[in-house]
């Protein structure tokens, strides 16, 4: 099993909603079986995905309502094949977290091949969080090519 984990800073917003986005393209692709999906934040409590990101991951037909964050550990970071954070301030941030990251540490718009951060939704209007998600989602779709080579190769 391929394990990807997605980082962002309270695991409400954007990291289970790139989950839940990255979930819905592996089964459409006959991949779900092969990959192994979690997301934690860097400073989370035990709170639920934000009201504003469950409502925009039901109308695109996903659900993230029993979504509950956690918190980073080294557990996590040690266990994932490739980590995924949001911002490069989340991905330099975890540099030096554990020994092993290097090769697999990536901000999910440099795994795409961008140089940019997903913006953080947090408090903004549904449509701020529909804007965050299609940027997710563009980014999963753009590097889906090197996650299927990498999960193929586990």
């Amino acid at each position: 099993m391929f394990k990807i984990l997605f980082v962002c800073t309270g695991n409400t917003c954007r990291s289970p909603m790139a989950a839940a986005l990255l979930a819905d393209i592996a089964e459409k692709a006959g991949m779900a079986g092969r990959i192994s999906i979690a997301s934690a934040g860097l400073a989370a409590g035990r709170q639920p995905a934000s009201a504003q990101a469950r409502s925009v991951m039901r109308q695109a037909g996903l659900n993230v309502d029993n979504h509950c964050s956690q918190q980073l550990t080294l557990q996590l970071l040690t266990a994932a094949d490739v980590i995924l954070t949001m911002t490069a301030a989340h991905k330099q941030a975890l540099v030096g977290m554990a020994a092993g990251l290097e090769g697999k540490l990536y901000t999910l718009a440099e795994f795409a091949g961008e140089t940019r951060d997903v913006s953080d939704p947090f408090g903004g209007s549904e449509a701020v969080y529909r804007e965050c998600a299609g940027q997710i989602r563009q980014l999963l779709t753009q590097a889906w090519g090197k996650i299927v080579s990498l999960a193929g190769k586990k």
